[in-house]
């Protein structure tokens, strides 16, 4: 008999033990469950082709003849907008999105120096800028292409835009030669605020692109100049150009 109970009693110690373990284990699990959940389940809503999507951009864009008699006299291949800025895109579809986008801009007018010269005066330099320096907000809807996947893919975008002209500076260089001396001078002139120009402007833009590149256009349908200056011609209105989006 004592030798039954004995086995009896170890039998029951090791049923306890086997029990105490799996209790264990299963309140150990729902433990883990509850406060490390999988990073696995959680649904990335961020991304290039996710629910939203933001990124910060360069690009420069070349005036080009806004098809005018009344345009200003200026070198294309060194005038246009560098730029600089922020794309934030809320995906709607899968085709279809909404943004906006806050950049700022520098806008350089080379003016061409020859005997039709009469902007901003009829003076002839060696060399002559305008520059105009603005912040602008964009408001865009961009429509996809092709099927992806967390990638930009191929897109349009079109939106309006507005700036606001924050600055602007005319810049001359001169060389002359003293009747004393035989070494030529360099002058500079700077003249800032310029008060001929609009504070603010607005227009059209268009972005044809594949993922982190892009071909622009951009259509300003206000005029820079305004107008009580009516001897002055009005500044080019489009430039086409290309940027890169960083990310």
């Amino acid at each position: 008999m004592v030798q039954l109970s004995k086995n009896n009693f170890n039998m029951k110690t090791l049923i306890f033990v086997i029990f105490s373990f799996i209790a264990f284990n299963v309140t150990a699990q729902n433990v883990l469950l509850t406060e490390y959940p999988n990073n696995d389940t959680i649904i990335p809503k961020k991304g290039p082709n996710l629910k939203k999507f933001y990124f910060v951009y360069i690009g420069y864009e070349a005036f080009a003849d806004n098809f005018s008699d009344n345009s200003a006299n200026i070198r294309n291949r060194a005038s246009g907008r560098t730029s600089f800025g922020f794309k934030f895109k809320r995906k709607i579809t899968n085709f279809w999105a909404l943004g906006y986008d806050i950049n700022m801009s520098s806008s350089t007018f080379s003016i061409k120096q020859n005997s039709q010269k009469t902007f901003p005066s009829v003076v002839i330099h060696k060399k002559e800028r305008l520059m105009i320096g603005g912040l602008g907000v964009q408001i865009f809807t961009r429509f996809n292409f092709d099927r992806r996947g967390n990638t930009i893919g191929k897109y349009l975008d079109i939106g309006g835009y507005i700036n606001w002209n924050y600055t602007s500076q005319h810049f001359t260089k001169d060389f002359t030669t003293p009747a004393d001396s035989s070494n030529a001078l360099t002058i500079k002139t700077t003249e800032s605020q310029l008060n001929y120009f609009e504070n603010y402007e607005y227009g059209v833009k268009a972005s044809l692109g594949s993922n982190h590149f892009a071909i622009s256009a951009t259509y300003r349908i206000s005029d820079l100049i305004k107008s009580k200056y009516v001897i002055y011609p009005e500044l080019p209105k489009l430039s086409i150009g290309i940027y890169l989006a960083l990310f």
